[in-house]
C-alpha cells in the first residue's frame, strides 16, 4: 500500500522490519526496537506519529566508537488510485540494511553498529531527526552514518557515494574497495550551492551531518520510476542490486576495521 507514514501500509512495514530484527535477535538500542516519535505534517499542519525500528549489534572491541547503518522504509502511499510501491525508494536500502544486520549477528564487528529502519523520510527526514535526537545517538560516540537510499536500479550500473567532499577521510577507504562486476562507484553530489544536485541533506544522513557526524550516502541518480507508481520490483536491476549491496557491505567492513585510525577531515 505504499508504506506512507501513519497509514495501515506504514504500520505493516514497521511490523515487517521489527519481526526481521527480532528473528535475528538484535538488541534494542533503547528499551524497545520500536522508537515512536511525533511531528507536524508540512502539508496539513496536523500531528503525525511515526515509528523507527532500531537495533544494535555489539562490537567485540573496547572502542567507544559506534557506526550507524540507516535506511528509510516509508514511501508515498497511494495517490489518486495508484499505489507507489517504492521498490527502489527505499525497499532496496531497507532490505540491504536488514541483511547486513543479519551478517553482523553471525560475524560480529569490532565496533558496535546501530541498524536503523527509519520512518517518515519522505516528509522531511523526520525519523532520522528523531533518531539523532534520541539517546541512541545523542551523547554517544557515533563516528559515521552509512545511509542507503535507492541502490537497486541503474541501467548504467552507476552507484554514487556522496559526502566525501565534506569528509575527505572517507574517500581513500571507498577507493580501496575491490571492484564489483557491473558497478561503477562514483563520487559527487555533495557540492554546496548546486541545488538539487547536492544530496548533502536529501536523505536520512542529513540530520547526522547537521549534528556534526560524518556520513557516506549510497544511492543512484533519479530514474524514470523516482516518486512514480512505476517504482516497482519488476523494474529493479537485480544483478546491479546484488553487487551494490555487497560493495556497501565491504565499505562497512572497511570502516569498522579502520574506524579508530581515520581522520575524517
Amino acid at each position: 500500500m505504499g508504506r506512507q507514514t501513519g497509514t495501515e501500509g506504514g504500520a505493516m512495514a514497521v511490523d515487517y522490519v521489527e519481526n526481521e530484527m527480532l528473528e535475528m535477535n538484535l538488541s534494542p538500542c533503547l528499551e524497545s526496537l520500536r522508537q515512536p516519535f511525533g511531528f507536524t505534517s508540512r502539508r496539513s499542519a496536523s500531528e503525525v506519529s511515526g515509528i523507527n525500528v532500531v537495533g544494535m549489534v555489539q562490537g567485540t572491541g573496547s572502542s567507544t566508537k559506534i557506526m550507524a547503518v540507516t535506511a528509510h522504509f516509508d514511501h508515498l502511499g497511494s495517490r489518486e488510485g495508484s499505489v507507489y510501491n517504492g521498490a527502489d525508494d527505499n525497499a532496496s536500502g531497507t532490505a540491504a540494511m536488514l541483511e547486513m544486520a543479519r551478517y553482523f549477528t553471525i560475524n560480529p564487528p569490532i565496533h558496535s553498529i546501530i541498524f536503523a529502519g527509519l520512518d517518515a523520510e519522505e516528509v522531511g527526514l523526520q525519523g532520522a531527526r528523531a533518531l539523532v535526537a534520541s539517546s541512541c545517538v545523542s551523547g554517544k560516540d557515533v563516528a559515521i552514518d552509512i545511509n542507503m537510499d535507492m541502490i537497486s536500479r541503474s541501467l548504467k550500473g552507476e552507484l554514487y557515494a556522496s559526502g566525501t567532499l565534506h569528509f575527505p577521510g572517507t574517500r581513500p577507504i571507498l577507493e580501496s574497495l575491490a571492484p564489483r562486476d557491473g558497478v561503477t562507484l562514483l563520487f559527487g553530489h555533495d557540492v554546496p550551492g548546486t541545488g538539487s544536485e547536492d544530496w548533502t541533506n536529501s536523505s536520512d544522513h542529513g540530520p547526522f551531518y547537521q549534528a556534526g557526524i560524518p556520513f557516506v550516502y549510497f544511492g543512484v541518480e533519479d530514474h524514470p520510476g523516482y516518486h512514480q507508481p512505476t517504482d516497482d520490483f519488476e523494474e529493479i536491476t537485480p544483478d546491479f542490486y546484488y553487487q551494490t549491496a555487497e560493495l556497501i557491505l565491504d565499505a562497512v567492513l572497511s570502516f569498522d576495521a579502520q574506524l579508530d585510525d581515520i581522520s575524517f577531515d
